[in-house]
């Protein structure tokens, strides 16, 4: 049996940009600079789960992760993150939120294994334990390699226009390492639109 995979290593010391692929379409109703409803990290105005339609996911639960011991982002099986580490928001907070879930686990399909299927202009809720929902539209997808990953501006920069979310999974597009892990990682950035 092959370990989990790790699904990256967020380090600012680490400073290689390989993007593969981009691909980048502005959003119609994206607002920059619409800080949207009061968000919490932690209560009944917390981030509770996460809808995908164009990957499948309805009403995902979401809970906060940091870092493991091991330095890495590594949900367990069958769950999705917000990563609380590295400066990054609470889902739906003016600037970059990170999202992750495995898309595969021990070499079954996992939470983001259909997440490649989004597509720029899809859309993308985010539920509170309050009841209120808030909805992001995708801007851009990229397949990134690891390294490029660790230092993506789009993911890890600072920006403080929008609230947006930073999907990310693994990729099987550039096939897997001898370690078993994928060589390469899908991201999806969605923006907040109004409401």
């Amino acid at each position: 049996m092959t370990a989990g995979p790790r699904l990256l290593v967020p380090t600012a010391l680490l400073v290689a940009t390989l993007g593969v692929s981009t691909l980048t379409v502005q959003a119609v109703g994206a607002l920059a600079g619409t800080p949207g409803p009061e968000v919490a990290a932690d209560g009944p105005d917390a981030p509770a789960w996460v809808s995908v339609p164009a990957a499948g996911l309805d009403e995902q639960p979401v809970a906060p992760e940091g870092l493991t011991a091991q330095g890495t982002i590594n949900p367990d099986q069958g769950e999705a993150i917000w990563y609380t580490g590295t400066g990054r928001v609470v889902p739906g907070q003016v600037g970059t939120a990170v999202v992750a879930a495995h898309m595969v686990y021990y070499d079954e399909p996992d939470v983001f294994h259909d997440l490649g299927e989004v597509v720029e202009g899809d859309v993308i809720t985010v539920g509170y334990g309050n009841g209120a929902t808030r909805e992001f539209v995708v801007t851009d997808t990229q397949q990134l390699s690891k390294k490029g990953l660790q230092s993506s501006p789009l993911v890890w920069g600072d920006q403080d226009d929008v609230a947006r979310i930073a999907l990310i999974t693994c990729d099987d597009s550039l096939g897997e390492r001898a370690d078993g892990h994928r060589r390469a990682n899908f991201v999806a950035i969605a923006e907040a639109v109004e409401g």
